[in-house]
């Protein structure tokens, strides 16, 4: 009987046995698998951080086509750059420097500006901006021209990065010179070839309808820019001479032969008008940016035509640059620095000026790329665009503003030439 009992007991124990054996490798629910290296240091594993996102606007006076093509530009940038994030707006530019400013006062800036050269200087001494040096990368500052970053110099920093130019040129329809001075005329032309040129014009078969001259009557620059084909001399040295700046001088000349033959003169309200005027067949010479004129020129209309570029000889001519500028109310001071270098970089300028014509603004550029090896041929000495302005500073936009005011009254006939040195004098005096 003790023996069935014992055998009875030995069995229920390896039942039990059987039942509770699965349980014996299950692992504690408090342990944690842990990695540990070779040299026996525990390492713990930290959870990942978001990615802080960085957020800019952009405004920038473009045409726009040339928008649509900053706008390509800007897609690559973000889609390389998903921490920036970047909304591009297009303003008016005949509207740029008002909107710019209003909105520079109201401290409602963009982030990131495209300002014409002479304006950042203003902007910078009113304490709308940031100095834009660490936006220069690599080579970038050692490359830039000093008549695009000597406007830009203010107070020992850099308030702007460059990112073309496209300085103003004379186009000249070679037909109707060779009919008009004789075909052994050469360019550029004396101011009794000038002269004659006038009288010619008011003589010819198209009658008003000839013009000797087209230029645009509303941009100063565009009047500089004939004076120093007429003169050979460079325009902005006009303030340092002071009232004795047209007295007994070529550009007092040249202003009063537009003032004597402006029957003849083709003054357009924009630089559509002038090209306009070229392109009917009727004007010897027009005034035109560089971009504009090399698109013309390769349109190959009826006659023969010719992009004078003798005056870029001259140790300054306006290059008519523009410059991406950060404002100072900025949040993303690091971001806005990391688009421009992209924006103002070799491959973007290269681009730039396949797609607007307008010109790069590295120096090495135009020593590696043929197409601009022979643009400028004095780049290395003391010719454009190696010599900084000397009408430069905060004041200069407002100097410009009051000249062009003059320009577009003289134009439309509110302003003959007497008033016109008179008004100079006062100027100067004042």
């Amino acid at each position: 009987m003790a023996r069935r009992k014992l055998a009875l007991v030995f069995l229920l124990l390896c039942i039990m046995a059987l039942l509770l054996s699965p349980w014996a490798d299950a692992p504690s629910p408090s342990s944690v698998p842990v990695s540990v290296p070779a040299s026996g240091v525990q390492v713990v594993q930290e959870p990942e951080e978001a990615e802080e996102i960085s957020r800019l606007t952009i405004e920038v006076a473009l045409e726009e086509q040339e928008f649509r093509a900053l706008s390509n530009l800007n897609d690559d940038f973000t889609f390389r750059h998903p921490e920036i994030e970047v909304e591009l707006r297009r303003i008016a530019p005949e509207q740029a420097y008002e909107t710019y400013r209003r909105a520079s006062e109201l401290q409602e800036a963009a982030d990131i500006m495209l300002l014409r050269n002479e304006w950042v200087a203003e902007f910078a001494s009113s304490g709308y901006l940031l100095p834009a040096d660490a936006a220069f990368v690599g080579k970038a500052l050692g490359e830039q021209f000093e008549a695009l970053s000597g406007p830009l110099k203010w107070n020992a920093y850099l308030w702007g990065v460059p990112r073309d130019m496209d300085p103003y040129v004379l186009v000249w329809n070679l037909d109707l010179l060779q009919v008009w001075l004789g075909g052994e005329t050469d360019l550029p032309l004396t101011e009794e070839q000038w002269l004659a040129a006038a009288e010619a014009s008011s003589g010819a078969e198209q009658g008003s309808e000839a013009y000797w001259l087209a230029i645009d009557g509303e941009d100063p620059l565009a009047l500089l820019a004939w004076l120093e084909s007429y003169s050979q001399e460079r325009s902005d040295e006009l303030w340092e001479q002071g009232g004795q700046a047209w007295t007994g001088t070529a550009r007092g000349q040249a202003l009063a032969l537009l003032e004597e033959r402006r029957a003849n003169v083709r003054f357009g309200r924009d630089t559509g008008e002038t090209i306009r005027a070229l392109g009917e067949g009727n004007a010897l010479a027009a005034v035109m940016p560089y971009s504009k004129a090399k698109e013309f020129v390769a349109e190959k209309g009826e006659f023969r035509t010719e992009i004078d570029l003798r005056s870029w000889r001259l140790p300054y001519i306006w290059p008519r640059g523009s410059s991406f500028v950060i404002s100072a109310r900025t949040e993303a001071e690091e971001a806005a620095n990391v688009w421009i270098a992209d924006m103002t970089g070799e491959q973007a300028q290269l681009l730039h000026m396949e797609e607007q014509d307008k010109l790069p603004v590295f120096r090495s550029l135009y020593d590696a790329d043929r197409r601009l090896s022979d643009l400028l041929p004095g780049r290395a000495g003391q010719s454009f665009p190696n010599q900084a302005p000397l009408l430069y500073g905060p004041e200069t936009a407002t100097i410009l503003v009051e000249f062009g005011e003059m320009w577009s009254r003289f134009t439309g006939g509110a302003l003959n030439l007497e008033g016109w040195m008179e008004e100079w004098e006062r100027e100067a005096e004042g």
